[in-house]
């Protein structure tokens, strides 16, 4: 018996007369043999009931929300845990902008500018700051895939957060501005994995019907560090000295401390348990995961993933070398997957919301004072909380999708309005920008903000979501120095800027409209189809607007009623013909040993 004989589940209870009455539907030695000759090395599925696996996903499917919330309450608190990692990414990143408006920091790294007759941040400095911080992001998102391989979503981020604390020192006793620069460089690092494991875990952990909320809950904690650092920034402005700035930066050591102990508590995902063929631990993290005491869900939820590893891997080559595991993203039905993903993510980087980061500037550009523009700066996170919690009801109403495509096309109209204000007179031209811009944030995060970490999230698939979604990360980042440039020069006031001011959205206005043309193109609707449908649209190549349950339905039917027929006339199994005896093998469970161990 062979150690996966031990940790695989073994199904419902079945009697002596059901069992006489499937005996007849075993699978043949012929069939054990074909499902052997898949490779095992990326997933373990064990031995799962595929009744059970069918029954789970119609019940997820046709469950109300209300249900989801207190079945899978546990899984919530857990994931909104990995996802307040986000928090501090938000914060650090905003804080360091923001700060370029505060007195005593301009001061402290900055040099006089004859003609504004202030301190100023040079633009040089201005731009390098935030492009070494998500250089070290860059770093991390090209960490991740290996490191959470190796140890896990859970101990990925415990570390990150550890080298978080270490790195915190830097900027907080930073003597000059190389070493400011510095810090925000290593402290990118670990924002980097933040983001790709958040929305990965979220993903693989969620139910049907929590699944968009919990994966866009990662923008609402982007939002919650804005906020948290437009405020900070605001109440510390007006102190004459260090703690201006010293304070907001040791306030990372809290959201550390809450954070480290709020995700010890948590499991591992299940699905990586089962890449690494230890389903006892899988089935362990799934009970953690469910309601305490519901162990038919516990079976339920792991027969359901088990299902979807094992359609995924009947399309996966034998024998496959690291290169190959390494560009399967790259190549057949993951190419387009991978492409999706990475041009959802650029399609947020390039809309114009870098604005939002650079709100102070653009209204002091606009002509309002320093002091009122960082007041008016904390009504655009507030705006965003409300936008994200509200694409939650509409999300419910539309598919990813629409709200995606149609976002944009709003965007696009209030940005274009945003530089139209420009034109108005000095006085109100301001106040004008500001609740355009007000406007604008409450649209970006009740559509694009958050839709984009759902639609990332969503569509790689079981075994590449990790290296698919860091590979989309990192091309977000890269983009993102096309804002990093180009933001400081076209919202700055110093003789080195362009001093476009609120016309910078004449820019990302036609940015928007590029967006909204590929989305009506190429993004297909993930609402309601479970990770198994997907998988199945993709590789039958069903176009974008053809995407939903139904079809996916449809095709699994088809693709059923064509396995049953091959089955009879040559004695094999397909893991997708639900005639079969329930209890079927996964290749993981007929593997030889030496791919089990």
């Amino acid at each position: 018996m062979s150690k996966n004989d031990d940790l695989a589940p073994r199904g419902p209870h079945v009697s002596g007369d059901e069992e006489k009455a499937t005996s007849t539907h075993r699978p043949s030695t012929g069939a054990r043999d074909n499902a052997a000759s898949h490779d095992t090395q990326f997933f373990g599925a064990g031995e799962y009931d595929q009744h059970l696996a069918h029954r789970a996903e119609k019940k997820e499917r046709e469950m109300t929300f209300k249900d989801a919330v207190v079945g899978d309450f546990r899984l919530i608190m857990y994931s909104l845990g990995f996802s307040g990692t986000i928090i501090m990414e938000g914060y650090g990143l905003a804080l360091l902008t923001y700060l370029f408006s505060v007195g005593p920091f301009n001061t402290k790294y900055g040099i006089y500018d004859t003609k504004t007759s202030k301190y100023e941040l040079e633009y040089t400095w201005k731009a390098t700051l935030p492009l070494l911080a998500q250089l070290g992001s860059i770093i991390g998102v090209g960490l991740t895939a290996p490191i959470v391989n190796f140890i896990g979503y859970k101990r990925t981020v415990l570390l990150m957060l550890a080298l978080c604390a270490a790195f915190a020192f830097v900027p907080f006793f930073a003597p000059n501005v190389y070493i400011l620069s510095a810090g925000f460089l290593l402290q990118g690092i670990p924002w980097g994995v933040f983001q790709v494991v958040s929305p990965a875990y979220s993903s693989e952990v969620a139910s049907l019907q929590m699944r968009p909320i919990l994966t866009t809950w990662n923008n609402l904690c982007w939002i919650i560090g804005q906020l948290l650092a437009s405020a900070v920034a605001f109440g510390f402005h007006k102190l004459e000295n260090a703690w201006a700035y010293r304070v907001p930066f040791g306030l990372n050591w809290a959201f550390i401390l809450f954070l480290f102990c709020a995700i010890a508590a948590a499991p591992e995902s299940p699905y990586w348990y089962l890449k690494k063929h230890r389903v006892a631990e899988a089935r362990l993290a799934a009970k953690k995961l469910v309601r305490k005491g519901s162990e038919e869900r516990t079976e339920e939820k792991l027969a359901l993933m088990q299902h979807a590893i094992c359609h995924e891997m009947e399309h996966v080559a034998d024998n496959q070398t690291r290169w190959q595991k390494t560009s399967a993203m790259f190549r057949g039905v993951d190419r387009r997957r991978t492409e999706i993903a990475c041009a959802t993510w650029i399609i947020q980087a390039l809309c114009g919301s870098s604005l939002i980061g650079w709100a102070p500037k653009l209204f002091e550009s606009a002509g309002m004072e320093r002091g009122k523009a960082l007041g008016m700066n904390i009504a655009l996170p507030c705006a965003g909380i409300v936008g994200t919690v509200a694409s939650w009801w509409l999300m419910q109403k539309m598919g990813r999708r629409q709200i995606f495509f149609w976002g944009l096309i709003s965007m696009a109209v209030v940005l274009t309005g945003c530089g139209l204000a420009t034109l108005a007179v000095n006085s109100a031209a301001g106040f004008a920008s500001g609740a355009v811009l007000v406007l604008y944030t409450a649209i970006y995060d009740l559509t694009i903000g958050p839709i984009c970490y759902s639609i990332v999230a969503e569509i790689p698939s079981v075994r590449l979501r990790t290296q698919t979604i860091s590979f989309a990360r990192g091309l977000y980042l890269a983009a993102n120095l096309f804002n990093l440039f180009l933001t400081p020069k076209m919202l700055g006031s110093d003789s080195e800027s362009w001093s476009w001011g609120a016309k910078t959205g004449f820019l990302y206005a036609g940015c928007c409209s590029i967006g909204a043309l590929y989305t009506f193109i190429r993004i297909p609707e993930t609402k309601g189809i479970s990770v198994r449908g997907l998988s199945i649209l993709f590789h039958e190549k069903v176009k974008a607007r053809k995407f939903s349950a139904q079809k996916a339905a449809e095709l699994e039917k088809l693709q059923g009623a064509a396995a049953s027929k091959t089955s009879s006339s040559d004695n094999t199994v397909s893991v997708l013909d639900e005639v079969v005896e329930p209890k079927i093998a996964s290749p993981a469970r007929v593997a030889s040993p030496k791919n089990n161990n």
